[in-house]
């Protein structure tokens, strides 16, 4: 996913598009429930701004294969997300953090693309919204039959107040 702007450096304005499709991504997110990613399809625009600033935007579309958060069965998920960043190829002290430096004609899009799924990766994920997830007890996914088990389980320092209840 390197973009070459050695076209357009020496003219501001100037503008390319681009289109980067990865069949599969390498997401270490530490966690077991991603079975698959990819692909992974990065299309856009770069601009020059002048002053050697280059402004990339873009959409990135993701799909992936992950398990429910609460009754673990396959779920595709679609992400789509939106960026927008800047990069320069000049050399400065300044502290500004808007602006990503890179040395060359070329600005890897790879770690940003990385970057940018990231933050926008779903805390849980869910294959419907009225998932009812597994059996505490027995482990059956409540979603495709109900189970026998008892839930109705007390905590036997919590037994009195349940007294209380049937005394009305």
């Amino acid at each position: 996913m390197k973009l070459n702007l050695a076209g357009m450096k020496q003219v501001v304005a100037s503008v390319i598009e681009f289109d980067f499709e990865q069949p599969t991504l390498n997401l270490d997110l530490g966690k077991d429930e991603i079975l698959s990613i990819g692909p992974v399809r990065v299309k856009g625009q770069a601009e020059n701004l002048g002053d050697r600033i280059y402004q990339v935007t873009g959409q990135i579309e993701v799909a992936a294969k992950v398990l429910c958060s609460r009754c673990l069965a396959a779920t595709p998920l679609n992400l789509n997300i939106s960026f927008s960043l800047k990069f320069s190829d000049a050399v400065s002290d300044s502290e500004d953090e808007d602006i990503i430096q890179f040395h060359g004609d070329e600005i890897d899009l790879y770690p940003k693309v990385l970057e940018e799924i990231l933050l926008n990766w779903p805390s849980q994920i869910l294959c419907k919204i009225d998932c009812k997830g597994l059996c505490p007890k027995c482990g059956a996914n409540l979603n495709t039959h109900p189970c026998k088990c008892d839930v109705d389980d007390v905590d036997p320092r919590l037994a009195v107040l349940k007294q209380l209840l049937k005394s009305d």
